[in-house]
């Protein structure tokens, strides 16, 4: 879909009126005020017909309607690159986040050298991209998809923030019905699922639930975020959950001593694991845990423990690897 100068007039005319008169901007073009990491809108999926033009409703219920496959797709987030280079032949993926050109979190990294799509983090940049579909984050800005929805460019704005394995199940076969690759979404979302469904039957049976705490630094991963369902579907107790947190909530010393986990999960930088698990034996509070006198400290690398994506399928089987060894 080529976009004419009078639409990059318009994306320019909206940006400086941006910045010169933020009083009077369009609500659409404003970001909400968001508590960090939390998730945005419904996470349902909302579609239409399978015949295009096809139409989904976003989390922010902005309809979203492509008229034929998309041949020249934007993702805005380390989220949608995920699930586009894991369901469209990366040819037609001609714009990605800037986390998918950094070796050291991307899943995609060699896709994107190897393709040399831009970096989606400007109007301008993504508008001479000429997309036909732009895959945003929920929980992100939203003036950016405003503007491009001015210019006539359809978005879809997705969450990333998911809370539940079932949602990145139907979200990738909501990617395959906004790109037209439905059968490559549904052998994604089998594979998928395949793997979840190995994971979990790893637990021995009568085997007491693993009381696990997540570590991010300063948060812990309490109900209602994707490291509280996956410990569910693994037969394992979050003990952050349990101890009322709700989201990604901060966490002290006092809550580290007093729920005394059994195991401790925490992220790294690649080729940090050792370094990072060894600065956790060091911390005061966690080397007082169960979890610490047991050697039972896990760190992935951040690839696999941040995945938000299909890609989560591989952090769920390296957990129930290191929770239950070899069991079948």
């Amino acid at each position: 879909m080529t976009r004419t100068g009078p639409q990059l007039a318009l994306a320019g005319a909206v940006v400086a009126a941006g910045v010169v008169a933020v009083g009077v901007t369009p609500t659409a073009l404003l970001a909400p005020p968001e508590r960090p990491f939390a998730q945005y809108g419904s996470q349902a999926v909302r579609i239409g017909g399978a015949e295009f033009p096809r139409e989904a409703t976003g989390p922010d219920n902005a309809l979203a309607r492509v008229d034929a496959p998309p041949s020249r797709i934007v993702s805005q987030s380390m989220s949608t690159d995920e699930f586009l280079f894991a369901i469209v032949p990366p040819e037609r993926i001609v714009g990605v986040s800037e986390a998918a050109y950094m070796q050291g979190i991307s899943n995609v990294y060699d896709a994107v050298r190897a393709n040399a799509p831009i970096v989606a983090n400007d109007v301008e940049r993504v508008l001479h991209a000429e997309p036909d579909l732009v895959l945003a984050p929920a929980e992100g800005r939203s003036d950016m998809p405003g503007l491009l929805r001015a210019a006539g460019v359809p978005v879809y704005r997705m969450p990333t923030m998911f809370e539940t394995l079932a949602s990145i199940e139907d979200h990738i076969r909501l990617v395959g019905y906004l790109s037209g690759e439905d059968a490559r979404a549904e052998s994604e979302a089998h594979r998928f699922r395949a793997a979840i469904d190995r994971a979990a039957a790893r637990k021995p049976a009568g085997a007491p639930a693993p009381r696990v705490m997540g570590f991010g630094g300063l948060y812990s991963y309490g109900s209602k975020t994707l490291f509280s369902d996956i410990l569910r579907v693994l037969g394992a107790e979050n003990v952050a959950a349990v101890n009322g947190f709700v989201g990604y909530d901060r966490v002290t010393d006092e809550h580290i001593v007093r729920w005394d986990p059994d195991w401790i999960v925490a992220g790294a930088d690649r080729g940090r694991v050792d370094a990072v698990r060894q600065r956790l034996l060091e911390h005061p509070a966690i080397g007082a845990t169960t979890a610490a006198r047991r050697g039972q400290i896990v760190v992935f690398e951040h690839h696999v423990f941040l995945a938000l994506s299909p890609m989560t399928a591989r952090f769920v089987e390296a957990l129930a690897d290191v929770l239950y060894g070899g069991a079948s």
